[in-house]
């Protein structure tokens, strides 16, 4: 079993988009309608069990939608997965803080045969997750990057998490009792 570990990633700093829509202000009425929506980014991610690396052959599905708050730095997830019950999500993840369902990084696209795999934000078990009819659905809103990263012990960066995530190197994945190093899993990937 891979063990997860803190992710030290490490990336340049990036200038916010936030200081170009504040200089735009005066140009056009419209500004502050986009100033509200570029402080936001929005991803997705497919979860199969066919998916590198977890390859595990399971038929559960999962879809995820993730909203990035950069001003606030805080998550949104809405993630429904078919095929895998509540109570066959991981035991003792589930009765550990950063429970099941986490994003992982890579270090590169592929998500394949990577020593390097970290754990960079856990989603609690509790109250976010629920059962469904056919699975079961986690939703979580205004989820602070920096309490997730403090159940880590992280001192990776809200920016240098924002850059892995648009480089593709970040992925979400679900473990369950079967397949405890994750049974679905699928590449975190910028919304069309």
């Amino acid at each position: 079993m891979n063990k997860l570990r803190v992710s030290t990633l490490s990336t340049p700093p990036r200038r916010t988009v936030l200081g170009g829509i504040v200089g735009l202000a005066g140009l056009s009425f419209a500004a502050p309608a986009l100033a509200a929506t570029a402080s936001k980014a929005t991803f997705t991610s497919m979860l199969r069990g066919n998916a590198p690396p977890a390859n595990t052959g399971s038929k559960a599905t999962g879809n995820a939608r993730l909203v990035v708050d950069m001003a606030a730095q805080s998550v949104d997830l809405d993630l429904q997965v078919v095929g895998i019950t509540i109570a066959q999500l991981w035991d003792q993840l589930k009765a550990q803080p950063i429970g099941p369902v986490h994003i992982h990084h890579y270090g590169s696209m592929a998500h394949m045969n990577d020593p390097s795999v970290s754990l960079v934000l856990p989603v609690p078990f509790g109250f976010a997750y629920s059962a469904t009819a056919d699975g079961f659905a986690v939703s979580l809103k205004g989820y602070s990057y920096a309490a997730g990263a403090a159940l880590l012990n992280s001192k990776v960066s809200f920016a240098d998490f924002m850059a892995s995530m648009r480089a593709g190197l970040l992925a979400l994945n679900v473990h369950t009792n079967a397949y405890q190093d994750g049974e679905i899993n699928g590449p975190i990937v910028p919304a069309a």
